[in-house]
């Protein structure tokens, strides 16, 4: 039953990934078709939900690995697009964005990881890694508009009129939708850092060591501390800016992802999520 889901879930990925680059590319001074996408990704979502809740929760136990993780962030990031999409112009981030979902889904299925359980009881974990997980998403979310900013900066910058720059919304509306990702997702890692840190025995009941998971989580607060004081004091803007969000996002991943793919995958080994 999963595996028919996620063939299914990889067809409609990747066949609305083919419409919107297609439309793009030969359309786009026509008005894009927003509710007919919406219509099509939103029981896509419900089987994707289906597909990250089943194994996700046991009984009063949450089940997670590489798979899992990368599962969970995938469906969140979509459902914040089709979410935001009703009150943002987010018309463009589709492009980077149902590729991205259907390459974690297929590497989901095909590297499951070595699966590790957490008791949902203990609130102050679960308010952890809830804060970090979501705070994952919002960056990748900046991330894929930073990509889309750095590409349409170079067009205006060789005065070039592409068919990108016709169908993205204007430059300034993307760094707003970016910055504002950052400033909700900094929060939310925040959060994150300040429990796992200060708070280690509450919420892993063990004192904090310095793993390369808490190195990379710390580095990551401090390059979206820096951009976030950047941007209020200097103003920072365009090209600049949305590379530091991708070297943070970068970080981020190395912290959470890049550690679960090298204990689960590579070592072959459960990861606790610290």
């Amino acid at each position: 039953m999963q595996t028919a889901a996620t063939i299914i879930l990889l067809f409609i990925y990747g066949g609305l990934a083919a419409y919107v680059w297609g439309f793009w590319q030969n359309r786009p001074n026509e008005t894009y078709p927003l509710a007919r996408e919406l219509a099509l990704l939103a029981p896509a979502l419900a089987v994707h939900a289906w597909l990250v809740w089943s194994p996700l929760v046991s009984g009063n136990m949450v089940i997670f690995s590489f798979g899992h993780a990368l599962n969970l962030v995938t469906w969140l990031m979509l459902l914040m697009y089709m979410i935001g999409s009703i009150f943002y112009p987010l018309k463009g981030l589709q492009i980077l964005l149902y590729p991205l979902a259907a390459f974690s889904l297929l590497l989901a299925v095909t590297l499951p990881g070595q699966a590790s359980g957490y008791a949902m009881s203990n609130l102050p974990f679960i308010v952890h890694v809830g804060s970090s997980i979501l705070a994952y998403c919002l960056f990748g979310i900046a991330t894929l508009l930073a990509v889309l900013i750095i590409l349409l900066e170079r067009d205006l910058r060789r005065h070039r009129m592409s068919a990108l720059m016709r169908f993205l919304p204007p430059l300034l509306s993307l760094e707003k939708l970016m910055f504002q990702g950052i400033w909700i997702g900094f929060a939310l890692l925040t959060v994150s850092v300040v429990s796992g840190t200060f708070f280690a025995e509450i919420v892993f009941g063990a004192p904090f060591q310095w793993t390369h998971k808490a190195v990379f989580g710390i580095a990551s607060w401090l390059i979206y501390a820096v951009l976030l004081y950047l941007r209020v004091v200097r103003s920072w803007r365009g090209k600049k800016a949305a590379w530091w969000v991708i070297i943070g996002f970068l970080s981020l991943m190395l912290a959470y992802i890049g550690s679960k793919f090298v204990l689960e995958i590579l070592l072959g080994r459960s990861s606790l999520l610290r």
